[in-house]
């Protein structure tokens, strides 16, 4: 999936039209996909911790710890280092992620982009020379609780006790 059928996703969100510049920065993109311009995490930031926000970010620095963007669109940007368990609406990779992604509506992996970690998302685009280790979950949220809803429970298959004297198969008997 190209960016421009991100952007078009985000904009069928939106109920306001804008119109599209052409342009090939990670930072005009996403910026179109939100109709604001998304908040920019420099080249030369390092940041240790827990990073949360309600608008869109793109990461040109370095991440460690936790990003939290559940409800807006996340860019790795191809200088961009994150070491993070990541949580957004869309990921999109250009740089480098260790750690798990997940994605409320898609992760896209760019030929650019090196993810080491596991992907959960109900859209997932890993594009041609991109490098994933890790597996895909492309189950969505609300399947897979309904599906919990209807799946009756089962009992543990634990081993019952034997009883002394018992007839179970395989007991001593005097």
């Amino acid at each position: 999936m190209t960016q421009k059928e991100i952007e078009a996703a985000g904009n069928a969100a939106d109920e306001t039209v804008a119109v599209a510049q052409p342009s090939s920065s990670p930072k005009a993109d996403a910026a179109r996909s939100s109709g604001r311009k998304p908040a920019t995490i420099g080249s030369s930031i390092v940041i240790h911790g827990d990073v949360t926000g309600e608008e869109d970010l793109v990461v040109d620095g370095t991440i460690e710890g936790t990003v939290n963007f559940k409800d807006n669109n996340l860019v790795v940007s191809a200088n961009g280092r994150v070491t993070a368990n990541i949580n957004a609406r869309i990921i999109r990779v250009d740089g480098e992620v260790k750690g798990e992604l997940h994605g409320s509506e898609q992760v896209i992996i760019s030929p650019s982009g090196k993810v080491n970690g596991d992907i959960r998302a109900p859209r997932v685009v890993l594009e041609d020379g991109c490098s994933f280790k890790g597996s895909v979950d492309m189950d969505s949220e609300k399947a897979l609780s309904a599906d919990r809803a209807a799946t009756p429970r089962l009992r543990p298959t634990a081993a019952r006790p034997v009883r002394p004297g018992g007839s179970e198969p395989g007991g001593l008997r005097n």
